[in-house]
């Protein structure tokens, strides 16, 4: 590690071990603050569990399960905790030329992200280094991550070359998901009826029972909070926070009616983290109370 005009660095020679330049390891500190840096190295992150916070290039975002980034050599990033919020995040730190060959039909989308930024004519145009990971895929990816981390920490005959393998899959799902991003894009520009708020609802509904701050829709839609608050109040009615709270309430309703959890885990499981700021926003939504909608609606047995 060293200064680079008042940034700290990290150098691979004091980070990887030469023969094998990788690393994997966790980070679930509730007073993790880091000082914004760089890397001479990749880096990947994803978040496991939990809310912290991430800042990269210029953009400070809350992020939660399923959110992951590829940290380019030479873009300065830094983590932090959000008091009173436990998260776990798992770092792979590597250099790009473990993989290249096994990533060749990959350069559009993969390859920029694994170069030092330095080296780009234009280091404005990198590609998005942020992806949410969907619901459906957040398992696997997280299989491959345990995969990797134990060959790393048993390091038995071959764990390199099982590691790589690991590591290439995780990477192919990143491009794949970084591609289904792009067509949907395209089909946004295309469409004029279409709109990026559209897929901050998507989200919303595949993440509602996560914490999700307006930064954060802000950060999918690509506009800054206050704009995008007046947006998305514009496109949907709604306020963001009113928003959110819909899809959770609808989600408890159909929960309650099949009348397989106590009220208590209902709130918990569609994102509220207190019993009473539940039900007095169920009521608002309904116009009675969790309980009173289970004696209604609720399946008898």
């Amino acid at each position: 590690m060293s200064m680079e005009k008042g940034m700290t660095y990290f150098q691979t020679k004091s980070t990887l071990k030469k023969e094998f330049p990788f690393k994997i390891f966790r980070y679930s500190s509730l007073t993790l603050k880091q000082p914004l840096h760089i890397h001479e190295y990749t880096q990947i992150a994803y978040v496991l569990r939990g809310l912290c916070n991430h800042q990269l290039r210029g953009k400070s975002l809350n992020v939660s399960r399923g959110d992951m980034f590829i940290i380019t050599p030479g873009v300065e990033h830094s983590l932090s905790a959000i008091q009173d919020h436990e998260f776990e995040v798992v770092l792979i730190d590597f250099l790009p030329y473990l993989v290249t060959e096994q990533l060749r039909p990959f350069s559009d989308t993969l390859h920029p992200l694994l170069q030092n930024a330095d080296e780009l004519s234009e280091p404005s145009s990198l590609p998005q280094p942020w992806l949410h990971i969907a619901k459906s895929k957040q398992l696997l990816v997280e299989q491959l991550l345990q995969d990797i981390q134990d060959e790393f920490e048993h390091r038995e005959a071959g764990y390199e070359y099982a590691i790589c393998t690991s590591l290439v899959k995780l990477l192919i799902i990143m491009d794949r998901e970084y591609r289904s991003a792009r067509r949907k894009q395209r089909v946004q520009s295309t469409t004029t009826s279409q709109h990026p708020i559209e897929e901050v609802k998507r989200y919303i509904h595949d993440n509602y029972s996560q914490d999700i701050p307006l930064e954060q829709g802000a950060f999918l839609a690509n506009m800054a909070p206050a704009y995008f608050s007046t947006v998305f109040k514009k496109e949907t009615g709604q306020n963001f926070v009113d928003y959110v709270n819909e899809v959770r309430i609808e989600r408890a309703m159909e929960l309650i009616q099949r009348n397989m959890h106590t009220i208590t885990q209902i709130g918990f499981q569609v994102g509220f983290h207190h019993l009473s700021h539940f039900i007095r926003t169920f009521k608002k939504r309904t116009g009675i109370t969790p309980t009173e909608y289970k004696k209604t609606f609720g399946k008898t047995t």
